[in-house]
């Protein structure tokens, strides 16, 4: 019980305050990105992703992406005739940084004037995935992950707005350009 409490609370921060957030996106070539004019966005329940255990955060996720593909020029349609459908899940990894600044001074009391100096420190990482389905081929033809640390501070408009900014830096090389 501990531990799901746990786990919602740190999705609930990484959606609530990345202060920078990576991206990578990956797509299939071979997929038309021009002739998708309308999407649905999957609100039922996706197995293992940390947003289900967080029904605000996983709200305003959903909301930030019907804004982005809005954006894009896409409409929101019904599940069964979309062009596409859009999956969002989220996930977490505890990470560790260790900083060497080498060697320095110790104290001059003992008999090694010398010591390393390390920094150890922990943090939470979490990552939010959207993945594009074409609805007439069955197939993902577009995925985009953005990661940040987890930051645990905000109203719920910041929070909101956080997540407006992560989304659309996740979405900024969609559709990609084909060459």
């Amino acid at each position: 019980m501990i531990k799901y409490f746990f786990l919602t609370i740190i999705t609930i921060g990484f959606l609530a305050g990345c202060s920078s957030v990576s991206v990578t996106n990956d797509y299939d070539p071979e997929a038309d990105f021009l002739s998708y004019k309308t999407f649905s966005i999957y609100d039922g329940v996706i197995k293992d992703s940390k947003l289900e255990n967080v029904p605000l955060a996983k709200k305003r996720v959903l909301e930030a992406i019907t804004n982005e593909m809005q954006k894009k020029g896409l409409t929101e349609s019904e599940a069964g005739v979309a062009d596409v459908t859009i999956y969002a899940q989220g996930g977490t990894a505890e990470k560790m940084n260790v900083t060497d600044y080498g060697y320095g001074y110790g104290g001059w009391w003992g008999p090694y004037p010398y010591g390393r100096d390390i920094d150890v420190s922990y943090y939470t990482e979490a990552s939010l995935v959207i993945d594009l389905v074409d609805n007439v081929k069955k197939e993902l033809v577009w995925r985009g992950i953005g990661t940040g640390v987890v930051q645990q501070s905000g109203t719920p408009e910041e929070r909101q707005q956080r997540i407006d900014e992560a989304v659309a830096k996740i979405f900024a090389q969609y559709p990609p350009v084909l060459d």
